[in-house]
C-alpha cells in the first residue's frame, strides 16, 4: 500500500505576506485567596490576619497576577456548605470571575476528604488550579490528586482527633459540674465568663409566670398564644451579638417546663455529637454517662414547684383526652350531667348531655336532663364566684387540713424514706453488696433500695397533689380578696435578683392581677384557674372549685 502527500502547487511558489505588529501584553491571571480559622480565640485571630497579609503580599508582588479578593470564613472546615464565603468563592469560579485560587494548606481548604476532592475536581474541570502554599501543591500538576487525597485524609483524621479531645475536655468539665454549652439562649439566665449562670430578673419573671399559668390549668399551647398576644419578649442575645428570635410555641413551653436548670440543678450531657463531620446531635439515652449537679446555681423556680409541674405534666399525659380541647374551649370536659354523669357538649348556643347527642355511643343510658344555654351557664358560674365570700371559713379549714394533715405528713414520709435509702446505700457499699457500676448484682440490699425508690416516687406524687390543692386554695383566697376589698393594691411581688427558692415566695411573685369588685361576667381566665367541674342538675347548677369548695345555685332556663 502506497501513501502520497498532495501539496497545493499554486501556494508552493507564492511568497508569504508578512505583517509587523507590536508584541501583545501577557494576559493577567485573576487570583483569589481563601483563608479559614475554626475558633475565635486570640491566637486564631492572629493567624487569620497573618493569612490575609501573606496572600495580599504574595499576589501584589506578582506582576502577572490580579487580585480578585480574599474569601474568609471563621467556621469549622468539616462541612463546606456551612462556610458562606467558601461557597461564594465557588460560585464566583463558576461565573468565570476567578482563574486561580490560593490557600495556605489542605487543612485550611477542607478537613473533610470527600468535600476536599469534590471541590478540587469541580474547579479542575473548569481549568481553575488551586495552589496550596504550605505543601507546594498545584492541583493541575500530574499526580497532585493522589498527594492531595493523602493529605486531606490526614487533615480529616486530625479533625477527628481534635473533636475527640474537645469532647473529653467537655466531659471533664461536666464531672466538675461546670456548664459548657446550651445556656446562651436560656431564658432567665446569662452565662458569665467563669462559666456560672447568673439570673436575669426580667426574664426570670417570664419563666415564673409560665410555670404558674401551667399549674393554674393553662395548656402549653394556650400559654404560648397568650405570650404572643401580649407581645411578651423572650429574645436572647449571644455573646457575639447575634439575636435569636423566640417564636413562642407549645413545644418551646414544654421544653422550658421540663428544664431542670430553672430549679437550680444541672443535668449535663443531655445530647451528644453523633458524627464530627455532619455535626449531627442526638439525645443521650444512655450512650454516654450523664452528670447531675444539685444546687449548682441560683434557682428561679423552687424545687417543690418544679416537681409539682413535672407531676402535673405526667397527669395530663395519662388523661390526655380530658385536656385535649382545653386550649380551644375552657369549659370543655368541665360541664357534666348531674343525672347520668356524662359530659355536656356545646351545640351552637346551648350545651346538651352527651347521652342525648350520641345515643349510638351510649345505647344503655337514658337521660332526660334538659340542655342549658351558654349564657345561662356562664352567668351561673359568675354567680358562684360572687357567693364565694361566704366560703372563707371553709377555705381556711381546708388550707389547715391540706397543710398540716397533707403536706407535712408527706414531707415526713419522704424524709424517712430518704434517710432509709441513705443508710441502706452506706451499709451496702461498706460490705460491697451493691453494684458499683460494673456487672449487675442482684442482692437483697438492691431489692430493698428498689422498693424504697418506688415508695419515694409514690409519696412524692402524693405530696404534689397536696401542694397543687394548696395552690388552688390560695388562688381562690386571693380572688375573694380582690372581689371584696375592691383595692388594686397587690402584695409584695418583686424579687430584686429574680432568685426564688421557696414556694411562698413563688406564690407572691406570680400572683395574677385579678379584677376588682363583683364578678359581672364569667371569663375564660376565671374558668381555667379556678373551676374544676360544673354539674348540671335537673333544678340546680353546682360549681365545684379546684380549691375543694362547692357552690350550689338554682338552675335558670
Amino acid at each position: 500500500m502506497q501513501v502520497r502527500t498532495i501539496t497545493n502547487q499554486k501556494m508552493r511558489n507564492r511568497r508569504p505576506h508578512l505583517t509587523i505588529s507590536a508584541p501583545a501584553e501577557p494576559e493577567r491571571i485573576r487570583v483569589a485567596a481563601y483563608c479559614r480559622v475554626s475558633t475565635d480565640h486570640e491566637d486564631q485571630e492572629t493567624s487569620f490576619e497573618a493569612q490575609q497579609t501573606h496572600f495580599n503580599t504574595l499576589i501584589s508582588n506578582n506582576p502577572t497576577w490580579e487580585m480578585v479578593g480574599i474569601y474568609a470564613d471563621e467556621e469549622s472546615g468539616t462541612r463546606a456548605l456551612k462556610r458562606e464565603n467558601f461557597m461564594r468563592m465557588i460560585a464566583d469560579c463558576e461565573a468565570g470571575a476567578i482563574d486561580m485560587v490560593l490557600t495556605k494548606s489542605i487543612s485550611r481548604f477542607a478537613r473533610n476528604t470527600l468535600d476536599c476532592l469534590q471541590y478540587i475536581r469541580k474547579l479542575k474541570s473548569m481549568n481553575i488550579p488551586i495552589f496550596f502554599t504550605k505543601e507546594n501543591i498545584n492541583t493541575m500538576d500530574a499526580g497532585g490528586e493522589v498527594l492531595i487525597t493523602i493529605m486531606a485524609s490526614i487533615a480529616q483524621q486530625e479533625s477527628a482527633s481534635i473533636s475527640q479531645n474537645v469532647q473529653i475536655g467537655v466531659r471533664y468539665h461536666y464531672q466538675e459540674g461546670k456548664v459548657c454549652s446550651g445556656v446562651h439562649r436560656l431564658l432567665g439566665y446569662n452565662r458569665t465568663p467563669d462559666g456560672s449562670l447568673k439570673i436575669v430578673p426580667e426574664e426570670a419573671a417570664i419563666v415564673q409566670r409560665i410555670f404558674r399559668d401551667y399549674l393554674d390549668g393553662y395548656s402549653t399551647k394556650h400559654i404560648a398564644e397568650r405570650l404572643k398576644a401580649e407581645g411578651v419578649n423572650g429574645d436572647k442575645t449571644t455573646v457575639g451579638g447575634t439575636v435569636f428570635k423566640r417564636n413562642w410555641n407549645y413545644q418551646g413551653i414544654e421544653y422550658l417546663l421540663q428544664n431542670e436548670k430553672f430549679s437550680g440543678d444541672l443535668l449535663l450531657q443531655k445530647y451528644y455529637t453523633v458524627d464530627f463531620l455532619t455535626k449531627k446531635v442526638a439525645p443521650n439515652y444512655g450512650q454516654l454517662p450523664q452528670y447531675f449537679v444539685e444546687n449548682s446555681h441560683d434557682p428561679v423556680i423552687p424545687k417543690e414547684i418544679f416537681q409539682q409541674v413535672q407531676a402535673e405534666m405526667a397527669r395530663r399525659r395519662r388523661h390526655w383526652r380530658e385536656f385535649k380541647y382545653v386550649h380551644k374551649s375552657p369549659l370543655s370536659n368541665r360541664v357534666i350531667c348531674g343525672k347520668c354523669g356524662l359530659s355536656y357538649r356545646p351545640v351552637g348556643p346551648t350545651w346538651r348531655c352527651d347521652a342525648k347527642l350520641n345515643k349510638a355511643r351510649h345505647p344503655n343510658i337514658e337521660c332526660d336532663n334538659e340542655s342549658i344555654r351558654d349564657e345561662t351557664l356562664r352567668q351561673a358560674i359568675a354567680d358562684a364566684f360572687n357567693a364565694l365570700p361566704e366560703k372563707r371559713e371553709e377555705l381556711i379549714r381546708l388550707e389547715e387540713r391540706v397543710r398540716w394533715g397533707g403536706l407535712d405528713k408527706a414531707d415526713d414520709v419522704l424524709n424517712r424514706i430518704e434517710a432509709e435509702m441513705e443508710n441502706l446505700s452506706s451499709a451496702a457499699s461498706d460490705d460491697g453488696s451493691v453494684n458499683t457500676g460494673s456487672a449487675p448484682v442482684n442482692t437483697e440490699a438492691e431489692e430493698q433500695l428498689d422498693a424504697l425508690r418506688s415508695a419515694w416516687a409514690t409519696a412524692s406524687e402524693q405530696r404534689a397533689i397536696y401542694a397543687d390543692k394548696l395552690l388552688h386554695i390560695r388562688n381562690l383566697q386571693d380572688r375573694i380578696t380582690a372581689m371584696t376589698t375592691g383595692s388594686a393594691e397587690r402584695p409584695y411581688r418583686e424579687s430584686p435578683n429574680g432568685r426564688c427558692d421557696k414556694p411562698d415566695l413563688f406564690f407572691r411573685l406570680t400572683r395574677p392581677d385579678y379584677p376588682q369588685g363583683k364578678v359581672v361576667a364569667c371569663t375564660d381566665d376565671d374558668v381555667i384557674r379556678f373551676v374544676e367541674k360544673v354539674e348540671i342538675g335537673e333544678k340546680t347548677v353546682t360549681v365545684i372549685f379546684k380549691a375543694g369548695v362547692r357552690v350550689e345555685l338554682e338552675r335558670g332556663k
